[in-house]
């Protein structure tokens, strides 16, 4: 039977139609009361309220701290930590941590940093380093965070730099100047050392440092010994800062040998360029006109220097047969300096995205094959000696470039072509460049002298591929055809390649191929050195006459 209002209100207990306000409660609390007002009949079909005497408390909603929550999350997700922001790095504990990279797996990992280079822990103060042993200067090093890194991945990398002289073993040789034998000496390290470093940079903090492509390269990977006197001398190895501060110390005093009396001309000089190649960037620079000088004198030497590798000019240090006139029906006259194995590469990529390699051209010429040989009239006699070989990936042979240049890849005129698959193209450039190295295994490498025309271009796709000449064994020399025009006809720049080979009289066609392109650029590089020859012998003659 139901209770009523007026029955409620004769059990002495005050009930209204207003709402109760301020009723602060527990569940239990609430349940007996209404039990009380109800009686004793009443009950709750489903106790769906807490079990435990809990004050319920008002939820309240603070925007300002979910969106820091919000904030907080994402910069998780970015690898940030708000809590850490500004704060600086804790160099107190070790930087070298096990990757997480998937590239790289721990074992991977273990085995780059236990790496050792044993052929220089046998060598004993002052002792000089194998010929074409590939060096960069130790302050070019120090440098290499503020020159070379960018801003996004420079806070994470310089504490490597910071502390490599304590967490790293590193193989250091030095250089006196040879005008300068009372200066400190110039201070070097292995390249291979500091290839290795970045690796370990990149595998500790996934990143991708590499020596800088193009012509900056160059001063990363420094040869001695070739073309000069000297070479590097053994200081010491050092693997803690304690280590490398006393080996400071411990450099030699100069000897007679470091003033390279014996040097030839081109030796100096080629020693003197090594020596300033890790010149500061910073620092100011040179007025417009000696710029220009600069320039000027570096594309006649890459003409110099081919005339010394094809014998058309003697050494500096020769007297007995020096004025012997270079004549194109007979052979040359001269040494033919160094021995070396030209390699021309060309390298066609797609006009809209440069990334994509479709075709590559090798050419080579050894100079071995050329002796005694006359060679004609802008070296045409010699061209029969050029071998080329023509790559066209195969998972781009669909692809012609055709909206800025006409490409014709299935034209080439030099033999047949090749397709190998685009993992596979890397692969196919180094083993042209090791075979050309290594032709006589039980020998030291084969010097090699890169042939291009506007070859910076080239070097630059060469490393989008992970392709480094500077790091093949025996690389001594590039040579620039546009340079080497340009220095014969004393322009203001340089011209294409088709120009190039009208101006000697050379006959071309297809090209844009890269094969073609190769071979092309080989014999305009033989017809530069040839021609500029001839003509400074006619211009000397015609002197001669007049006067």
């Amino acid at each position: 039977m139901a209770t009523t209002q007026t029955d409620l209100k004769t059990q002495d207990v005050f009930v209204t139609d207003e709402p109760i306000e301020d009723c602060n409660l527990t569940s239990d609390q609430l349940a007996e009361r209404m039990q009380e007002l109800l009686g004793e009949g009443f009950r709750f079909e489903n106790r769906t309220y807490p079990s435990k005497s809990e004050v319920i408390e008002k939820i309240i909603l603070d925007t300002l701290a979910l969106d820091r929550q919000t904030a907080a999350l994402k910069a998780a997700k970015a690898g940030k930590d708000p809590r850490t922001q500004g704060q600086q790095p804790d160099h107190t504990r070790p930087i070298y941590i096990p990757s997480s990279s998937e590239k790289l797996s721990t074992e991977e990992y273990n085995r780059l940093m236990t790496k050792t280079f044993p052929k220089y822990e046998t060598m004993k103060p002052g002792e000089w380093s194998e010929e074409n042993t590939k060096f960069v200067a130790w302050d070019l090093v120090k440098r290499y965070p503020s020159n070379y890194i960018g801003k996004t991945n420079r806070p994470k990398c310089t504490p490597f730099f910071k502390n490599m002289t304590e967490e790293h073993t590193w193989d250091f040789f030095y250089v006196y100047h040879p005008k300068a034998l009372d200066q400190a000496p110039f201070i070097f390290i292995p390249t291979e050392q500091f290839d290795h470093f970045l690796d370990i940079i990149n595998a500790s903090v996934q990143t991708k440092l590499t020596i800088p492509p193009g012509k900056p390269s160059e001063k990363f990977y420094l040869t001695f010994g070739s073309s000069c006197t000297i070479c590097p001398k053994y200081i010491g190895r050092s693997s803690s800062h304690n280590e490398y501060k006393a080996l400071q110390n411990a450099i030699p005093a100069p000897e007679d040998e470091d003033a390279c009396k014996e040097a030839t001309v081109h030796g100096m000089e080629f020693l003197l360029a090594n020596l300033s190649a890790h010149a500061k960037e910073d620092q100011p620079k040179s007025k417009s006109k000696k710029r220009k000088q600069e320039k000027t004198q570096s594309r006649e030497e890459n003409i110099y220097d081919a005339q010394l590798y094809l014998g058309i000019r003697p050494l500096p240090s020769v007297t007995e047969g020096k004025d012997k006139k270079v004549k194109v029906d007979e052979p040359v006259p001269h040494v033919l300096d160094k021995d070396v194995v030209f390699m021309c590469i060309d390298i066609e990529v797609a006009e809209e995205h440069h990334g994509t390699v479709l075709e590559v051209g090798m050419t080579t010429l050894d100079t071995r094959d050329i002796v005694g040989v006359p060679p004609g009239e802008v070296g045409r006699d010699w061209f029969p000696y050029i071998k080329s070989r023509h790559l066209i990936t195969e998972d781009y042979k669909h692809i012609v470039n055709k909206k800025y240049i006409k490409g014709c890849p299935d034209l080439f005129d030099f033999g047949e072509s090749e397709y190998p698959k685009r993992k596979d193209l890397r692969d196919e450039i180094l083993n042209a460049f090791a075979e050309l190295s290594h032709a006589d295994k039980d020998k030291a490498p084969r010097n090699i002298v890169l042939v291009g025309h506007g070859l910076s271009s080239d070097l630059t796709f060469m490393t989008g591929m992970d392709v480094h000449p500077w790091s093949v064994p025996g690389m001594i020399r590039c040579l620039d055809t546009k340079d080497m025009q340009q220095a014969w006809r004393e322009e203001t720049q340089g011209r294409s390649l088709v120009f190039v080979l009208q101006d000697l009289d050379i006959p071309s066609k297809n090209l844009h191929n890269a094969g073609n392109d190769a071979a092309y650029t080989l014999r305009a590089m033989l017809g530069l050195a040839i021609r500029a020859k001839t003509d400074e012998q006619a211009a000397t003659e015609k002197n001669v006459v007049v006067s």
